[in-house]
């Protein structure tokens, strides 16, 4: 059979001097055939293993780095790691400890290969007890001395090991701490929004750990498991609540009875030994340092959010009223209900820098109710109310004077693009929880905001703002020259912007489409009672694009069609008009939409009833006219002459019905006199080719059944009472 398997022969003869160009072979058939190991003979696997370690202990960063990529592939062969793992896990911690002499691409692969070797040991009882928990205070302690040197690489790992091995790690825990608070404090704003993750979560996970307690006298409650976990869930609110306050030296947040309410109810502590961070330096001389408020309240949070919703071997009882309170707290204090204290509304720079950051508080406020209504889900409808009323305070509106009702500020809605799709996504998270929505301000805000937020912008405004507008004229016409000259040079770089604005138009971001798409999905979903002009909006906006979609690319995006699809299964209450038409034709071969325009019912028995041949209705005689004029086509002409005189005999109930009669109800028949006699030629023409004189043609009622129609007229009388009169036809007069 053929294999990409590598003989273990040359396999050793590599790996005794390794070239570039043999590296990826090598790895390769490693992987792939792992039982060119398992089967190899004892003395090539101690060869092996022994030229693994040579690799690892070697002074080549190259061959280093090959021996850790060997390491963790055969880290998943148990033949391998019960014979060798004590020996690989011994020179990995050598490299792991040399800080200086390797470098940092050899130190990351050294790290990943013990990670490996410690998740193939995990779980097994005899390998654990041999292999791993005598070498793990080892790896343990090698890792957090050399943290600060790839922070992203090592403390995924040490996260594991505080939450699988909780018993060896505890006397690290303080040790740990401290660097973590080393990160929080100093640069935690410049890792990468995966990394604080992974640094809040650690952090979490070391409230595993109680710390060291004294003996609890006879009668008292016993400790609980989640005690240390609620108890620093309780702490970081209260040192969040001491940073909110410093609000009240920039702002009148005492004056908001609202908000002092609920920073009342939220947990206080007396002493402040347990705070993480140090106390805040704000210079208003230098309104830059404001900013540090909003950064410390991100962190705090983030720490929070850690801590009620990462997963935990034990239940713990979580504060949700009062985390959603300080929730709504932070999103309430609003520079458009709490004005700046009026000493520092005279600094237009201390005064926008105080804008900007309560403008990213309240949207870290809105980040925690995002992060707890996906983690608890309807459990925060208790609280649903006064959600939606806290989210609405953060939509920029401005009061324009002669026009009614509140409207969006654009121009601050745009600068705060990432902020109020921060909203929406709030929203649209809450929105999944309820069936219906009563209260639709919010809604309405957020629909012209999702609109504002799509359309294509422009620097056109701007740019033109930005112009020098002469505000003199000079008499001298030197003078006039240089203006003209000044002018000419102000207007150039303006001349493509004014004759082609299109071609300076951008359009929103990706994330931005995809964060109002989905918004915009709910919405038709869950709320019907919609406002008909805001849901006009969203319908031009959905169809507009789709086509657009299919003009440039040829088709719709899954998204859009999801949209397309709600549109006309979720109609709005009221809703006089449908959109199927226009969604079928975008969508022609759709399925869903193949239901509504082509309803596909099962299979019903059918039992057909005999009727009787006597009893013939009239609206089914109407029906049968066209089915009986190609029978009535085929009769031969020299019958029509005695049919003719029974015709003259007009029956008593229809006497006059054939006048009233429509030309689609009338068949128009041609019959030769009594004395000519039809030749062969003649009988096989067709009517339509006989001339059309009115002497010639007379229109007849073709009833259903044509036998009993000639009984009837035999049993009738000429003098019929009828008041109609029909005039007597002379064929033979016809004839000459």
């Amino acid at each position: 059979m053929v294999t990409p398997a590598i003989p273990i022969s040359l396999i050793l003869e590599i790996l005794e001097d390794p070239k570039p160009a043999h590296v990826k072979h090598v790895l390769k058939s490693l992987y792939l055939c792992p039982e060119t190991v398992t089967s190899a003979s004892k003395a090539d696997l101690n060869h092996f293993v022994s030229r693994t370690a040579n690799l690892l202990n070697s002074r080549e960063d190259y061959k280093r780095w090959f021996g850790c990529h060997i390491v963790q592939i055969v880290s998943l062969n148990p033949v391998v790691i019960t014979t060798s793992g004590v020996g690989f896990i011994t020179a990995l911690l050598k490299l792991v400890h040399h800080q200086t002499s390797v470098t940092t691409v050899v130190f990351q692969n050294a790290v990943l290969a013990l990670n490996s070797i410690i998740i193939s040991i995990r779980g097994k009882p005899v390998l654990t007890r041999e292999i791993l928990t005598p070498n793990l205070p080892n790896i343990i302690s090698a890792l957090l001395e050399n943290l600060e040197r790839d922070v992203f690489t090592v403390l995924p790992i040490l996260k594991q090991l505080l939450v699988k091995n909780t018993t060896t790690f505890k006397p690290f825990v303080k040790k740990l701490e401290t660097k973590l608070v080393k990160l929080l404090v100093e640069n935690f704003h410049t890792l990468d929004s995966s990394l604080q993750e992974e640094v809040c979560q650690t952090y979490a996970y070391l409230n595993l750990i109680k710390p060291t307690q004294h003996q609890t006298q006879p009668g008292s409650a016993q400790p609980l498991p989640d005690d240390q976990w609620r108890l620093k869930i309780l702490q970081l609110m209260d040192e969040t609540r001491n940073v909110i306050m410093v609000y009240d030296n920039i702002i009148e947040l005492s004056s908001e009875r609202e908000s002092m309410d609920l920073i009342k109810q939220l947990p206080s502590f007396e002493k402040n030994d347990h705070h993480i961070f140090p106390f805040l330096h704000i210079d208003l001389s230098q309104p830059i340092t404001l900013v540090s408020i909003s950064e410390r309240i991100d962190v705090l949070l983030k720490l929070l959010t850690a801590l009620i919703t990462v997963p935990t071997p034990f239940p713990v009882r979580i504060p949700l009223g009062q985390l959603v309170q300080l929730g709504n707290l932070l999103m309430g204090i609003s520079p458009n209900y709490i004005s700046i204290k009026p000493e520092l509304k005279k600094d237009h720079d201390l005064k926008q820098m105080i804008l900007n950051d309560i403008i990213k508080t309240q949207i870290h406020g809105c980040n925690l109710v995002l992060n707890i209504s996906k983690t608890y889900k309807k459990l925060v409808l208790p609280h649903f109310p006064s959600i939606l009323s806290s989210l609405e305070v953060i939509v920029p509106i401005k009061n324009e004077k002669g026009k009614k009702g509140i409207n969006i500020d654009t121009q601050c809605a745009l600068n705060m693009e990432s902020d109020l799709l921060q909203v929406i996504q709030t929203v649209t998270e809450l929105l999944h929880l309820v069936d219906s929505l009563t209260e639709f301000e919010l809604v309405n805000k957020l629909v012209d905001v999702s609109i504002l937020l799509l359309s294509k912008r422009t620097p056109l405004e701007s740019l033109l703002q930005k112009q020098p507008v002469p505000t003199s004229i000079e008499n001298n016409s030197q003078s006039q020259k240089n203006k003209k000259k000044k002018k000419s040079k102000d207007t150039t770089p303006l001349a493509d912007i004014l004759s082609h604005a299109e071609l300076f138009e951008l359009d929103p971001p990706k994330r931005t489409v995809q964060v109002i798409v989905s918004f915009f999905g709910v919405l038709i979903k869950k709320v019907s009672k919609l406002d008909a002009n805001y849901k006009i909006k969203v319908i031009k906006y959905i169809i507009a694009s789709a086509v657009k979609q299919q003009s440039i690319n040829g088709t719709i995006n899954a998204l859009t069609v999801e949209l397309l699809e709600s549109l006309v299964l979720f109609p709005g209450v009221g809703e006089v008009y449908s959109v199927l038409p226009i969604v079928k034709r975008l969508l022609p071969n759709n399925e869903k939409l193949s239901l509504l325009t082509n309803p596909r019912f099962p299979i019903l028995d059918v039992k057909y009833k005999p009727r009787a041949q006597e009893t013939v209705e009239d609206d089914e005689d109407e029906d049968m006219d066209e089915i009986e004029v190609s029978v009535v086509e085929t009769i031969v002409k020299d019958t029509f002459v005695e049919d003719l005189k029974i015709a003259k005999e007009v029956p008593k109930e229809t006497p006059a019905v054939s006048v009233f009669k429509t030309e689609e109800q009338i068949q128009t028949m041609e019959f030769p006199s009594e004395d000519a006699q039809p030749t062969d030629e003649a009988k096989t023409r067709p009517l339509e080719e006989e001339d059309d004189t009115p002497s010639k043609r007379i229109k007849i009622q073709q009833s259903a059944q044509i036998a009993e129609t000639e009984k009837h007229i035999e049993d009738e009388s000429e003098n019929d009472g009828s008041d109609f009169e029909i005039p007597l036809i002379d064929i033979d007069s016809d004839e000459e």
